[in-house]
Parts: C-alpha cells; sequence; structure tokens
C-alpha cells in the first residue's frame, strides 16, 4: 500500500495526470533531464515528494525572472 503523500512513487501516466502536462511533454522532459525521474525496469517512476520539490523550485525561478522590473531604452541625447 502506497503511502498517503511523501514517498508515493508515480507512474508515467499518473504523472502527466499530476502535472497536468501531456505524455509527449513529460518523455521530453526527462529525455532533457528536467524532472526527476528513475527507471524500474523498462518504465519510468516518479517520487511524488521529489517532484513538489522540482515544482516549488521552478515556480521560485519563475517568480523570481518575473519580478524584475523591466527597463525600457532610452535614446541618448547629444
Amino acid at each position: 500500500m502506497a503511502h498517503a503523500g511523501r514517498d508515493e512513487v508515480l507512474t508515467t501516466a499518473e504523472t502527466c495526470r499530476y502535472l497536468k502536462v501531456a505524455p509527449r511533454t513529460l518523455y521530453r522532459y526527462i529525455q532533457e533531464k528536467r524532472v526527476p525521474a528513475f527507471k524500474l525496469g523498462k518504465d519510468w517512476r516518479f517520487v511524488k515528494s521529489e517532484l513538489n520539490l522540482w515544482l516549488r523550485k521552478k515556480s521560485r525561478e519563475h517568480q523570481h525572472s518575473t519580478a524584475q522590473p523591466i527597463r525600457r531604452r532610452t535614446k541618448k541625447t547629444a
């Protein structure tokens, strides 16, 4: 029986539903090593707690990148 939270291991189908991404997107993330995953036999598996950490990290990176003020170029006057 899987734990109700932290160390739950997900299949690719479960991970797609959890992340709300298409299988093609998830496999691309795996290939690019952008998502924490491991192989169990011939199938990919994902630890839910590691996915949560990954999501938090991505969220912080996104917040940081969008929090920067936009600087507009101004023409220099002579």
